[in-house]
């Protein structure tokens, strides 16, 4: 097996907000979970159960960081959950691409830049909105 993980968190992935960065290292295992079964020879069986569960657990973290960033104020909350509505679209649709194509290196490639760019970009914006939230209040 050539590398096990496919995404290796650090610590420059962290965005500092608890919850946030325990539901980012979720979707990050799943990602890397999928990697295994295809090493494995077995990503046709679990592409199909592992992006049920991702668009699920993707729901439930952009539930989360929006919940946040309105109690925060955050001034580009509405263009923020536009990228949300792009992610949770094209996730789907990769699923059913990728169960009907069985090409699961695709999500895989997808999956990876869109996540970490999203982390490291766009959820790294509402950070300070959200560390003052967070300071303010006893989570």
């Amino acid at each position: 097996m050539k590398n096990i993980l496919y995404i290796v968190w650090s610590d420059n992935n962290k965005i500092g907000i608890p919850i946030i960065d325990e539901q980012h290292r979720g979707i990050i295992s799943t990602i890397n979970s999928l990697h295994y079964f295809i090493q494995t020879g077995h990503g046709h069986e679990i592409i199909k159960p592992t992006m049920i569960m991702l668009e699920q657990y993707t729901y439930v973290h952009f539930k989360t960081e929006e919940a946040l960033m309105a109690e925060a104020s955050y001034p580009a909350f509405e263009e923020h959950i536009v990228l949300h509505k792009a992610l949770l679209k094209k996730t789907k649709d990769l699923s059913i691409d990728a169960n009907r194509n069985k090409d699961s290196d695709m999500v895989l490639k997808f999956l990876k830049e869109w996540w970490l760019g999203h982390i490291n970009k766009e959820d790294k914006k509402y950070t300070p909105f959200l560390r003052k939230l967070i300071d303010t209040k006893a989570f």
